[in-house]
């Protein structure tokens, strides 16, 4: 009893302290219904209790009158069954008693009393006036009385309805989260989070609610969890939680309240900082990322590593495309830097598309979390986020070196992130000496550097240990290495502890040989080869073709290189224990060519000058377009136009039409073989009256070596325009040491000096005759005759010569021989012929031979020079027994000399 009054008073102090000034007293609210003071007629009226509270009747058949026998209102008549509700808001009041004065007439109507929707009393009524109450009750909100005719006996008469109520429910409270009880600030999964508390107070000025405690909650247990008591947090995974502290309140002492908190969770450490992001965005399709601020190295494997313009890999365009079949994106980022390192370790983040991509580090000291062999790396085969651990980092890691290969099939890379943790020195980093120990050339300067701004470099080269006492390192005057020697190197920097000491030892190497280059610098043809070599055995050749430095990271010589463009190619030999060699370098110009056939249709001497492989020099203004196609003016001797080809020119057209007068001009024709000195080939004459057109053309030969053809005016009588100008190629052939061949031409050839061709015509059905023919049309099987070696045969755009009649047939490469009517042109003997040509064997593609009936052994030897040619056939079979001297008489068995043949003479070698 003493504890329960103690803890009366004490509470009663709190209020007064606390500023409330309101009891708790109950009020009573009491609507009664008299003669004068009665609910309309109509469903919905209203009407006020003696404290306010407004009440509203609503049903059917309400009757406007006043019974003195019951005491009461009204309702419904004795002939219908009625409902009648009657309802007062007590919203934010604690209502604790309800009664009703009601009667009904010879009756027994039912009532219902409910308070905030729930019921509290029911029953029926009875015959005469009685008070019914709910009793001792707890709620708020609306309160509701039902009457109900129950099959519309008797009327219902109400006389009044009392409500016992508190004025207010309470003190309003307030409840605040504190979060500061949460010892991971950054809601980090790995780590725990501590606890939530929350405080609950009431007035102003605010006081705490005394013993109040609040339940907790949270939304997403997938998220975190929380103790309800304590408030206790346990995170699970990333995402978003919210909590909410509950205060249930004091019933008419001090209202419910809340607050919530809202955590997020990650799966990230948030004191990771980004090291290297790469999205590719600053290229386009088709590049090869350089990695700009970044070491990058790319390299093909089967595929092409280069930018890729979709987003396969689930990014934004573009992407990295690796090649497939072990091709690799390479990527060195540094982690030293002059004041902060990294410690612990590097998450690596990136997306790839659904193919085969391995992600390993190739830093010494530093391995993938979860390969099962240190150098394996992880291989990922989905599309979507991967992550990497890299493990083993300390702030003495200058840098780590990220290779990405593709599997079997192209793979795409896109939004790569690097991210550690940052960790301020303690340690001055370890200065870097360059070049690394080895073999130098005397004379060679030694860099070190070191990367915590603000360190002193001191250094020895006798291999002792450096001090502070020892020689200041100073970029103006770098050692010189001109003996061998040890150079060792600490750094300094007040405030951090000095770096450990780096070392490097080197001796004097003679240089590798400088690279020589097959062919000078200066202008070249288009698609010249340059091949690069160097004297020292085993050396490694590394070249640039953009005029930069090679080193070591530049491309390794391996064949031959095309010069088709300007280019300046520099090239350096290394080789293990020897020093670099001098820089080799060769500037080119490239000359550019036209493939034959050139064929100019006319213009002006701009356009001519335009086309590749023509240079142009003296000509005269251009004549007006109405004398088109001949405007390029050749006013004076020494005008000319030049043609380099790609191969030796065949024969020369030129239109020209005299537009200057009648006076007779000349133009040569020039050749060359390197485009300094030319010899004539031919001059032609232009001559005739005033705007004559005249087709000329060359007929001399035109040499094997010869690429440069000059058209040049050599004597000047009128100015003369210069319209078509055709130069075909040739076609080449070997004769060999018999001094025969056959051959099918591809175009339509004439015959150079030195070279007979000849078709085989039928004489009658007994004879073959070995016509010589000058210009052979295209695709025609032909015999040729020269002395041994390779001829051209220039292309000619003339109508050739007729050679309908000949028999020679044409092999492509598919006939083969039956032993008896296949003849091939061979060499028997010493005796040029046509001889059968044996079962299977085939006569090779571009070959001629001759089909006869079958029966004949051989063609026996013949003559070109001969009238007769070859010797006759007759029904197949070769004539070989009606040979007769020059005296008539009948030769069986005819040796070497001249004989009639069917009255004609056919003479015999052997």
């Amino acid at each position: 009893m003493k504890k329960f009054l103690l803890k009366t008073i004490l509470l009663l102090f709190a209020l007064i302290v606390g500023g409330v000034s309101s009891t708790w007293a109950d009020t009573t609210g009491t609507l009664t219904l008299s003669s004068s003071n009665k609910f309309g007629t109509s469903s919905g009226s209203t009407k006020n209790d003696d404290q306010g509270n407004t009440w509203t009747c609503v049903g059917s058949n309400i009757q406007n009158s006043y019974q003195t026998t019951y005491s009461g209102q009204q309702f419904g008549t004795g002939s219908t069954n009625n409902t009648f509700t009657f309802t007062a808001n007590f919203s934010g009041k604690i209502v604790t008693g309800v009664s009703i004065t009601a009667a009904a007439g010879n009756s027994t109507p039912t009532y219902d009393i409910s308070v905030g929707g729930s019921s509290k009393k029911s029953g029926s009524l009875s015959t005469t006036s009685k008070t019914y109450s709910t009793g001792s009750i707890s709620g708020t909100g609306n309160v509701v009385i039902t009457l109900n005719q129950n099959g519309g006996k008797k009327a219902v008469y109400l006389g009044s309805i009392v409500v016992t109520y508190s004025a207010s429910s309470g003190e309003t409270t307030t409840t605040t989260i504190d979060y500061s009880g949460i010892t991971n600030t950054n809601k980090y999964v790995s780590t725990v989070a501590g606890s939530l508390s929350a405080s609950v107070v009431y007035g102003s000025p605010a006081a705490a609610v005394p013993d109040a405690s609040v339940t907790w909650s949270g939304d997403n247990d997938a998220v975190a969890t929380i103790n309800s008591s304590t408030g206790a947090i346990t995170l699970v995974g990333a995402g978003t939680v919210t909590f909410t502290a509950s205060y249930a309140g004091v019933a008419n002492t001090y209202q419910s309240s809340s607050d919530t908190y809202e955590m997020t969770v990650t799966d990230e450490d948030p004191d990771l900082v980004t090291i290297w992001s790469e999205n590719f965005s600053d290229y386009s399709a088709d590049d090869v990322p350089d990695g700009g601020s970044y070491s990058y190295a790319c390299t093909d494997g089967g595929g092409t590593t280069k930018i890729y313009a979709q987003n396969n890999a689930g990014g934004t365009s573009p992407e990295l495309l690796v090649g497939k079949t072990s091709g690799t994106f390479e990527a060195t980022v540094t982690l030293l830097h002059s004041t902060y390192g990294y410690d612990g370790n590097l998450t690596l983040k990136f997306k790839s598309n659904a193919n085969n991509i391995n992600v390993k580090t190739t830093t010494d000291g530093i391995t993938v979390d979860g390969e099962e062999n240190e150098g394996d790396g992880l291989t990922f085969s989905t599309l979507e986020t991967h992550t990497v651990t890299f493990k083993g980092v300390t702030t003495a890691t200058e840098n780590i070196t990220i290779v990405f290969t593709a599997g079997s099939s192209n793979v795409r890379l896109d939004d790569i992130v690097l991210k550690g943790k940052q960790a301020e020195l303690t340690v001055v980093a370890t200065p870097s000496i360059s070049p690394a120990s080895g073999a130098v050339a005397s004379g060679r300067e030694v860099e070190i550097t070191c990367a915590t701004d603000g360190a002193t470099i001191y250094y020895t080269t006798d291999g002792s240990t450096p001090t502070s006492s020892s020689t200041a390192y100073n970029p103006a005057s770098k050692p010189t290495i001109t003996a061998a020697c040890t150079i060792n190197a600490i750094g300094i920097k007040a405030g951090l502890t000095n770096s450990a000491v780096a070392s490097a030892s080197y001796t004097i190497a003679a240089p590798c040989a400088t690279p020589a280059f097959s062919v000078a610098a200066g202008e070249v043809d288009k698609g010249t080869t340059v091949s690069l070599s160097c004297d020292t055995d085993g050396a490694t050749i590394y070249y640039t073709t953009n005029g930069t430095t090679p080193t070591t990271s530049s491309s390794v010589y391996s064949s031959e290189l095309t010069i088709n463009t300007a280019q300046t190619i520099k090239a350096i030999a290394v080789k293990d224990g020897y020093a670099n060699s001098e820089v080799a370098s060769a500037t080119y110009t490239v000359i550019d060519y036209t493939s034959l056939p050139f064929n100019w249709a006319g213009g002006t001497s701009t356009a001519i000058a335009a086309v590749a492989g023509v240079t142009t020099s003296g000509l005269g203004s251009d004549y007006a377009a109405g004398n088109a196609p001949y405007r390029i003016k050749m006013d004076g001797v020494g005008d000319y136009i030049q043609v380099k080809t790609n191969a030796k020119p065949g024969k020369v057209y030129v239109n020209v039409k005299m537009l200057g007068g009648s006076s007779t001009s000349k133009i040569k024709v020039q050749e060359s073989a390197d485009g300094t000195s030319f010899t004539d080939v031919e001059e032609l004459t232009i001559s005739g009256n005033a705007n004559d057109v005249l087709n000329l053309v060359t007929t001399n030969d035109i040499k094997a070596a010869s690429r440069y053809i000059k058209i040049i005016k050599s004597v000047h009588g009128s100015n003369i325009g210069v319209g078509a100008i055709t130069i075909t190629g040739c076609e080449s052939v070997t004769i060999g040491s018999a001094g025969y061949t056959t051959y099918t031409t591809t175009g339509k050839v004439t015959m150079p000096s030195g070279v007979t061709a000849y078709i085989a015509t039928a004489v009658n059905t007994n004879t073959i005759h070995m016509e010589e023919v000058k210009n052979v049309p295209a695709s025609k099987p032909i015999v040729l005759k020269a002395t041994a070696g390779t001829y051209y045969l220039p292309i000619i755009t003339t109508d050739p010569d007729d050679v309908s009649g000949n028999i020679l047939q044409s092999s492509n490469g598919s006939v083969t021989g039956d032993g008896e009517t296949i003849f091939a042109l061979g060499y028997k003997n010493s005796t040029i012929g046509f001889y059968v040509v044996n079962d299977g064997q085939t006569v090779p593609a571009g070959k001629a031979y001759l089909k006869v009936g079958s029966g004949v052994r051989e063609f026996l030897n013949f003559s070109f020079d001969e009238e007769t040619g070859i010797n006759s056939i007759e029904n197949g079979k070769l004539t070989i027994d009606n040979y007769y001297d020059l005296s008539g008489r009948r030769v069986v068995k005819p040796t070497k000399g001249l004989y009639i043949v069917n009255g004609k003479k056919v003479f015999i070698k052997k």
